[in-house]
């Protein structure tokens, strides 16, 4: 008898709203590392191929770049992702290589045997049910083909500079937001977010694509960095992906210091510091906001990726 599917994590993706964060995602991906990621997704030139849960589609525009007569089509059960990455697609003239499509991922309308590479950024692990979603993924993908799943994981802390800035109490920020992080991550975090498997995190998703049948199971590493004076980025994309990320990051951290008060305070740190910390990097914002085009501080930020892949 078929195991039921827990979908809920379908109604939480229909109606998520900001997908600012997606798009802001582009920085990940260079075009030095495409040959690279070619490579281990199982893509040529001509391939066919299937960006999972795509959300606005930033990484099967990407990956469409190189194509020469192959073609990408992205799915994501959220209409104004959907919406918003049609738009995108004709901004950049890429309709002929990418398709973005309304779609469940647990009920796929695409045929059996379909793509010669099925991949996805990040989307595996949002779901509430993994390896309902793989099996999906591996049912449409060809025999032979590459079903892939590029993770970006929350095992390894995320490499944040604050940067050198002029302003008072610059380094005091560096210390407390280093402070808070470090709490989070060791005694606040939870990983059932967004419904997320506990059982099948990041870690082992080389098992569930044994259990799922796959076989050559392999898993290639990889970083990135964005550093906020890098001049190949226009300034303006910049100076609002530093805007916003600081202004998501005052509200994350107001937020999840309500949650887990009592976890921040037992480990030292207060009301008080919490205090501070909003009101330095609010001094930050305003820093940015008026001497972005003429600072040379440094800010950057990095983090570590993994691809696990594995042969239909």
């Amino acid at each position: 008898m078929m195991q039921e599917i827990n979908k809920s994590s379908n109604d939480i993706w229909k109606s998520w709203q900001n997908f600012s964060g997606f798009e802001n995602r582009s920085f990940r991906f260079t075009d030095d590392m495409r040959p690279l990621f070619y490579k281990w997704l199982g893509i040529t030139p001509e391939s066919y191929v299937l960006d999972a849960g795509c959300g606005t589609g930033v990484f099967a525009r990407y990956l469409a770049s190189d194509l020469k007569g192959g073609h990408i089509d992205g799915f994501d059960i959220n209409e104004r992702f959907i919406e918003y990455g049609k738009n995108k697609l004709d901004e950049l003239s890429l309709t002929d290589k990418v398709t973005l499509t309304l779609d469940d991922g647990f009920n796929l309308s695409f045929n059996d045997n379909t793509y010669d590479a099925v991949t996805n950024y990040t989307y595996i692990g949002v779901l509430s049910d993994p390896v309902a979603g793989l099996r999906e993924m591996i049912r449409v993908c060809k025999p032979g083909g590459v079903v892939s799943c590029v993770v970006a994981t929350t095992a390894i802390p995320r490499i944040v500079w604050q940067g050198d800035y002029p302003f008072d109490g610059a380094d005091e920020l560096q210390r407390l937001s280093n402070e808070e992080a470090g709490i989070f991550a060791k005694y606040a975090r939870q990983n059932t977010d967004f419904n997320q498997s506990e059982e099948w995190h990041a870690l082992r998703y080389p098992k569930m694509f044994d259990l799922c049948g796959l076989k050559d199971i392999k898993i290639h590493p990889f970083g990135y960095t964005f550093n906020y004076n890098d001049t190949s980025y226009p300034i303006e994309y910049r100076k609002q992906l530093l805007i916003k990320e600081i202004e998501g990051d005052i509200g994350w951290i107001e937020s999840r210091y309500e949650e887990k008060r009592e976890i921040y305070i037992e480990h030292g740190f207060d009301d008080v510091k919490l205090s501070r910390l909003i009101a330095l990097m609010n001094r930050k914002l305003e820093y940015v906001r008026n001497n972005f085009e003429n600072d040379n501080s440094f800010e950057w930020t990095g983090g570590f990726n993994f691809i696990v892949t594995g042969i239909k």
